[in-house]
Parts: C-alpha cells; sequence; structure tokens
C-alpha cells in the first residue's frame, strides 16, 4: 500500500456492502469480515475472515465473535500501520471492551489512523434503551412500555400478555423472544436458565403490532440529514429466519404516508443530535396507529445501507467519510436533497431451511441479483445463504420480484 493513498479499513460480521462502496469510490479496502462471502474478495486489498482463522463454523461462533473480531483488527492494523481510516460496522455494538482495545491500539504512535466512528460513550447512551426512552419520554413521543426484567414479578399486571423479552445487548433481532401466556414464559425461562440465564442482562418490554421501519441519517455531531426511510422485512417465514424476530431485509424507499415520515424523520433527527452522533446511523421503529414507537438505535452503519445507495444512485460511503469532516457538511446536504429517490429497492436475505450442499450453492450463486454470496460449502441449518437486492419501478414490483428470486433459491434447495 502506498503510503498516500486512500485507504480504510472495515470491520464488522458482513462488511461486504461497505467494502464495494469504498473501492467504488477509490479506496484501498481493507477488511476484518466474519464470514468471508464470496463477493468480498474484489473489493479489497487484504482481510482477515474470522471462521477462516479460527477454522469454524457460524453456528459455533454467531453470539461469541466481538473478541475475535477486535484481536484480528489489531492483527491487519499492525501488518498495515498506514491506513488512513478505521470504520466498524455491526458486529461490535455493544462490545465496548473490544471497542476499547482497537481504539488503544490505533493510539499508538505507529499509527495515524483516524477513527471514523461515534464515540464510545455516544455508543453506550444509544444501546441504553431505558435512558434513549427517558429522552424519547420528555419531548413527548410514543415509546413502548419497557422495564428491567427483575420488575418482571412485581409488574407482572402493567405488562398484559403477549409481551416481549429481549437481552439488552445485541442486534438483528437474534435475543427477542414473544411471550403469548404464562406457558410460553416458563418455557422460555427454563430452556435460558440452562444456558445460564442472567436477569440484569434482560428486559420485557410492551408488544407493538404494527410496521417495522427504519430511518437512516446521516450528522456530524450537530447537523444531521435523512438519507431514507425504510420498510423493514423481519421474521419473514418464506426466507427461513431461524427466530420470529430475525432482521431479513428492507425495501427503500418505505412507502409510508408523508406525516408519518416527517414524524420518524422529526424523532430520528431529535435524538441524532441529543445523542452527538456522527456518521451514518440507523433508528428502528415499530409504526402504530401512526405513532412511531422507538425499538433501538444503531449507532453505526445500518445493514440497509446498500438498499438506500441503489435508490438513490449515490456512494453514500464516500459520503460517510466526510461527514467527520467538518469542511463537508454543505456539500453532503447538496448531494442528498439533490439525489431523490429512483424507483424502489428491496432487499432479502435468505436463511437454509435445511442442510445444503455445496452444488446447491454454487447454482444460487449464478442467479442474478444475488449478493453475499456463499462460499460453496455445506451450511446448516438457519445460517444466511445470500442475500437478494432487486430494484423496479414501483414497491410492490420491488417487493414481489425479490421473493421470485427467493422461490427460485427454494427450488434448487428443494
Amino acid at each position: 500500500m502506498a503510503k498516500n493513498s486512500r485507504s480504510a479499513l472495515v470491520v464488522g460480521f458482513n462488511t461486504r456492502p461497505l467494502t464495494y462502496s469504498l473501492n467504488k469510490a477509490g479506496y484501498d479496502v481493507y477488511a476484518v469480515d466474519f464470514f468471508g462471502d464470496l463477493d468480498l474478495y474484489p473489493n479489497v486489498k487484504d482481510c482477515l475472515i474470522v471462521i477462516k482463522e479460527l477454522e469454524t463454523t457460524y453456528d459455533l461462533l454467531k453470539n461469541k465473535y466481538s473478541i475475535f473480531l477486535a484481536n484480528l483488527t489489531i492483527e491487519i492494523l499492525q501488518k498495515y500501520p498506514n491506513i488512513e481510516y478505521l470504520i466498524i460496522g455491526s458486529g461490535l455494538d455493544d462490545a465496548f471492551e473490544e471497542r476499547e482495545a482497537i481504539l488503544k491500539e490505533i493510539n499508538k504512535d505507529q499509527y495515524s489512523i483516524k477513527n471514523l466512528n461515534n464515540s464510545i460513550e455516544s455508543i453506550k447512551i444509544a444501546r441504553n434503551i431505558e435512558l434513549v426512552h427517558n429522552i424519547m419520554s420528555s419531548k413527548g413521543y410514543k415509546i413502548p412500555l419497557t422495564l428491567p426484567y427483575e420488575k418482571i414479578k412485581s409488574k407482572e399486571n402493567v405488562l398484559k400478555y403477549p409481551f416481549v423479552i429481549k437481552k439488552k445487548t445485541g442486534a438483528g433481532g437474534i435475543n427477542v423472544y414473544r411471550m403469548e401466556n404464562e406457558g410460553s414464559l416458563s418455557s422460555f425461562l427454563q430452556t435460558q436458565k440452562m444456558k445460564g440465564f442472567k436477569e440484569s442482562e434482560w428486559l420485557i418490554q410492551e408488544y407493538i403490532e404494527g410496521i417495522p421501519v427504519s430511518c437512516t441519517i446521516i450528522s456530524n455531531g450537530e447537523e444531521c440529514e435523512v438519507i431514507s426511510i425504510n420498510r423493514q422485512i423481519i421474521g419473514l417465514k418464506f426466507l427461513n429466519p431461524p427466530k420470529e424476530f430475525m432482521y431479513c431485509g428492507n425495501i427503500v424507499p418505505a412507502y409510508l404516508f408523508k406525516e408519518d415520515e416527517e414524524l420518524i424523520s422529526q424523532i430520528s433527527i431529535t435524538l441524532a443530535k441529543e445523542l452527538g452522533l456522527k456518521g451514518i446511523n440507523g433508528f428502528d421503529f415499530v409504526l402504530k396507529n401512526h405513532n412511531p414507537y422507538l425499538m433501538e438505535i444503531n449507532p453505526r452503519i445500518p445493514g440497509s445501507i446498500n438498499v438506500s445507495e441503489t435508490v438513490l444512485d449515490l456512494n453514500l460511503l464516500n459520503l460517510y467519510i466526510q461527514s467527520f469532516d467538518g469542511t463537508k457538511w454543505e456539500y453532503i446536504e447538496k448531494k442528498l436533497k439533490s439525489n431523490k429517490s429512483k424507483g424502489f429497492a428491496t432487499k432479502l436475505i435468505m436463511f437454509a431451511p435445511k442442510e445444503i450442499y455445496r452444488d446447491k450453492i454454487e447454482q444460487i450463486n449464478q442467479l442474478e441479483n444475488i449478493h453475499d454470496k456463499t462460499e460453496p460449502k455445506i451450511i446448516s441449518k438457519g445460517e444466511p445463504i445470500c442475500t437478494i437486492l432487486y430494484k423496479d419501478k414501483n414497491f410492490s414490483r420491488s417487493f414481489f420480484g425479490a421473493l421470485k428470486i427467493a422461490d427460485e433459491i427454494k427450488k434448487i434447495i428443494g
């Protein structure tokens, strides 16, 4: 790597969409990634892949990979000390010790790398949903009733079934469970206690039935602009997600009433400014009776980013880097306001309904509009197979066009 070349290191659970955009923008890109999908490699100069370095599988590491992401980040930094920018995506949302280890490394004298991420303090506040809900309440916004799990016995008449039990940490809907009645709660607790259930790590929350949506914003710590409002696809059974609330994709734009979009934008911008967030961040809501209930803040680039880029025909990673430059905000505002949505795009994440062999994976990888292509090998039930990204002129054509590709995959799997 030439010392003066524009370069970036991207760290995360799935870095492929981010590396694609950065490579397209002319950066020398390096990555630390969990999966090592086939279409990651053309985007990067070098990378370290967690499951390859550890010679293990997704199933064995899926809930405990953050320490390995951090260790491999330090390893690749030591190999390439002249990398210019550090961008952390998904996978380290609540891993504060691991983030601190990375920051401690880049503060050493041999590096001149710039940390293009939110501060750990801002992330801690953004990920503390109880604290965020207090901010929301003080400003008159709707929130789902949320309590620490320890209060479930004293407050059992406040939260009626169905309600949700969710872990304070985690992303993508992995640690979220709906309780329909006392039987399902008892069964859940019995299973979790065998895994070392700690009451202090869990919340109980009012179950809000509505439209899952998200808002993607860009900010510099003081000013903020909305990039897109997105329909969230959560737990769509056709895609075989292993959990009920699993993140399965997006449709951009969300195709909501203008008044709903304005309120979602207002809440997201208010919180971004209140928390001093920088870069591109995501806010997850459930929209019920035209009231957006905030579920979660992702204080990093959200999974919908490549869908937004497809619709806007805009390199958002390039804008992301510029948002950390105090002189570039007017340019960012101008770019976003001049780039209007062009059609609709749908992202679907397809999961394995059963064990799938390499010949089937090879066939799936040959289909059009397929991304995050799995290396041909045996895939276990519940693992992600690929991402479908399909654009068309309206909401329904985009969504059903993507579903048609998912159906082709189902036929290949058999």
